[in-house]
């Protein structure tokens, strides 16, 4: 199964606390079979609560859990989340209308050509 938005989302914040996916899974009171199933890609749509526990001890900021909520109901391009992640100035909103945008022809823009359309629209 590809990688979703939402499992590198989840990954990144993980490692960036430095937890394995079994302490994250004991801390936040999941299975870490469940935390790497959603980190994989193999489960992408936990409950509310579930995330928020996540979350929670992931010690997660406003735009990281506005991300987390929007992708559990859409997806979005794992580089370009992890592209928002590595560029902290990129909000939720900005996220959310690079993920959302649909691209003409058979080639995908790079990320960089994406956040230069988002930052346009943004200033337009």
């Amino acid at each position: 199964m590809a990688q979703s938005g939402l499992g590198l989302l989840l990954r990144a914040l993980r490692e960036a606390r430095g937890l394995s996916s079994r302490e994250l899974g004991q801390l936040a009171d999941i299975d870490h079979t469940y935390v790497y199933r959603l980190e994989t890609g193999e489960k992408q749509s936990p409950s509310e609560d579930l995330l928020a526990r996540l979350l929670r001890v992931l010690k997660a900021d406003g735009r990281e859990i506005e991300m987390a909520q929007w992708l559990v109901a859409n997806d979005a391009n794992p580089d370009w989340v992890a592209h928002t992640l590595a560029t902290p100035d990129l909000t939720a909103e900005m996220f959310e209308m690079g993920a959302s945008m649909r691209h003409r022809g058979g080639a995908r823009p790079d990320m960089q050509t994406i956040e230069a359309r988002v930052r346009k629209a943004f200033e337009d």
